[in-house]
């Protein structure tokens, strides 16, 4: 983990910065969910289709409520914390989702692309950054939200969570995958005080925790936001899994999407108007890996992958115009 915290300050001290006064805002989207609801199972797939176009661009935790049954079996690892993520919502009925803070209203289906896409492309004056290391017994997550810019008034908690990103249990509706999975709160449920540093600098946090014996520690990860309490707007949020800082209106670095991503055979990478010059690729441990790649025309390139191992990689794309930047995932 700590190579690939190095991975993620190498690639950020390589590229040249202009001065950042906001960054790239996540969509943090709470799921709530439930292991025996089988209206869940009916919904959660087609929402799970969707947020998967947009690896780079959201942050997705699954809560489990008693609601509408409270023998879910991950609603009953830890019945406090699930239930008191829900009561600060107000869930009434799952699956429902809640979007930087904000509840949507049920509906079928769960998540529309139309009412995802207003979350998307928007910028935050906070950076939260996240990285890991140390043994399952003793692990350390470290968070530092930077404030690039003053950020609005407002009473605001810095919240640290533990999520499992695969969990394969049969609940009872069909259901034998669940997805980022809360296991527990690393601050207060309620979140811990958080005072925004000054612009320019920036407020750490560092939490200890050690890997249930019930968890797979291959999946586990720490999930980072900050949140108005009072409006419920979630600032901004982050994850291990965040490649770059991102500012607003920078010619470089750009982050970009590559899709398909997951990817087996290749994978196309769109660069707006510019024309590639080099592609470099590095494994999650930091490695760089000889990376080829071709030019279909401007603003595309297809990245071979098929010899890849199954695995997260950043790419690194030069262009004539600008960098680009983007996490990929080789199935």
């Amino acid at each position: 983990m700590k190579k690939h915290y190095l991975l993620l300050l190498f690639l950020v001290s390589s590229i040249a910065l202009q001065a950042q006064t906001s960054a790239k805002q996540y969509v943090m989207i709470e799921h709530f969910t439930n292991s025996k609801c089988s209206n869940c199972a009916s919904k959660n797939p087609a929402f799970f289709t969707l947020i998967n176009q947009y690896p780079n661009d959201l942050h997705h935790m699954s809560v489990h409520p008693p609601i509408p049954y409270s023998s879910c079996g991950l609603y009953l690892a830890n019945t406090t914390e699930n239930n008191a993520r829900s009561m600060f919502y107000g869930v009434f009925g799952t699956p429902s989702v809640a979007l930087n803070g904000v509840l949507q209203p049920i509906s079928t289906p769960l998540l529309s692309n139309v009412t995802l896409q207003e979350y998307l492309g928007n910028t935050s004056p906070l950076w939260v950054e996240v990285s890991e290391s140390g043994p399952n017994n003793a692990r350390v997550a470290t968070v530092e939200a930077h404030s690039l810019s003053a950020l609005p008034g407002g009473a605001y908690q810095i919240f640290a969570a533990v999520v499992e990103k695969t969990v394969n249990f049969a609940g009872g509706n069909g259901e034998t995958v669940h997805h980022n999975v809360f296991r527990k709160m690393l601050t207060d449920i309620n979140g811990n005080a958080f005072t925004p540093a000054a612009a320019g600098s920036s407020a750490q946090f560092t939490f200890n925790f050690a890997i249930n014996a019930n968890w797979n520690p291959d999946e586990i990860y720490v999930l980072a936001w900050v949140q108005n309490t009072t409006t419920k707007e979630i600032i901004n949020s982050g994850t291990r899994f965040d490649p770059l800082l991102v500012g607003a209106g920078e010619a470089v670095p750009q982050t970009i999407r590559i899709q398909p991503n997951p990817v087996q055979e290749s994978a196309l990478a769109l660069i707006g108007e510019d024309t590639a010059q080099q592609v470099e690729m590095y494994s999650s441990n930091g490695q760089r890996i000889s990376a080829s790649f071709e030019n279909q025309s401007v603003g595309t390139v297809v990245i071979p992958a098929s010899t890849l191992s199954p695995g997260i990689y950043f790419v690194k794309i030069t262009g004539e115009k600008g960098v680009y930047v983007a996490k990929m995932v080789k199935k």
